[in-house]
């Protein structure tokens, strides 16, 4: 396990490292096309093809519901955290940035590397659904009132706005493509079979060296403010989690994969929505690292537990 994490995070350091190259390209426009260009083209493929060929079972319904209320559980702790007990102490931008960073993980661009590597390939559908069934769509409505309450942009968000910008994501018309195929079970040509496990076979790779690129090291003043939202993300959601998911799911491969999914750090997408909305930026960076560095020591606790 541990040789697995040294290794993806080995692409992340190549990311981190690619910063202090000279002449090297400024690192936020690279990871804007590295991120278009797996949102849009790779992950819709790698989703197609995986969902397409699923078994089609329970864990379409039970992962999103683990997804779902991993959320719901980071936000009602942090909210109460950060917003109740610290808002006379913190600035609003910093508090919407804490609690976006403790509530959604990254399930994809970590998730999925992570998830395959460790529990197999036959798992990949785990993370495409824990996060485009569940928590993409979340963070596009509730996230964007969280971002809209307390950034400086004056944006305003609405839920029905969000619900449509997720349905209309690429990889969420991918995944009811590729289910509508495999109900209905149509052949597929081997060579639309093979383009899509291609461009799966490309997208951990871009995804971690993006992560690298994203990741900023954090501040003294601000280790205090980010400590309790590293251990929201990654000890207390999938904790809590832990008894749901016994009870939902008995297929040990897909129980560890939707709790290594659960114990992922914080989502690099966030990153969009402080831009946009007006949070702390260098807040968020900070926090997504911190809590990056701290999965290492926690991920392999959390692949042992069992259901």
């Amino acid at each position: 396990m541990n040789s697995i994490i040294l290794q993806l995070g080995l692409i992340v350091l190549a990311g981190v490292s690619y910063r202090r190259l000279p002449g090297s390209l400024p690192a936020s426009e690279i990871r804007r096309v590295i991120s278009s260009i797996v949102l849009n083209i790779f992950i819709p493929l790698l989703t197609f093809g995986v969902m397409s060929r699923a078994p089609i079972g329970s864990d379409l319904l039970t992962v999103p519901i683990v997804s779902i209320s991993s959320v719901l559980a980071g936000l009602v702790i942090s909210w109460v955290f950060y917003a109740v007990f610290l808002r006379s102490t913190i600035a609003g931008p910093a508090i919407g940035s804490l609690i976006l960073a403790s509530t959604w993980c990254n399930a994809m661009y970590m998730g999925l590397p992570i998830t395959t590597t460790i529990v197999g390939e036959h798992m990949s559908r785990v993370p495409i659904m824990f996060d485009y069934l569940g928590m993409t769509p979340l963070l596009f409505t509730v996230g964007t009132l969280i971002s809209s309450r307390f950034g400086t942009a004056g944006e305003q968000g609405g839920l029905g706005r969000g619900l449509v910008q997720a349905i209309r994501m690429p990889p969420t018309l991918a995944i009811a493509a590729g289910l509508v195929v495999n109900l209905m079970g149509a052949p597929i040509p081997d060579w639309v079979i093979a383009a899509c496990s291609a461009a799966g076979k490309v997208v951990a790779p871009l995804m971690l060296f993006s992560v690298g690129l994203a990741l900023g090291m954090p501040s003294l003043k601000t280790v205090p403010l980010l400590i309790p939202s590293v251990v929201i993300r990654t000890v207390a959601v999938p904790a809590l989690m832990l008894p749901l998911t016994r009870y939902l799911i008995t297929d040990p491969d897909v129980f560890r994969s939707v709790m290594l999914e659960a114990a992922m750090p914080s989502m690099m997408l966030t990153m969009v929505f402080a831009e946009r909305f007006g949070l702390d930026e260098s807040v968020l960076a900070q926090a997504i690292l911190t809590s990056t560095l701290f999965s290492i020591l926690t991920l392999p606790y959390i692949a042992a537990w069992t259901p």
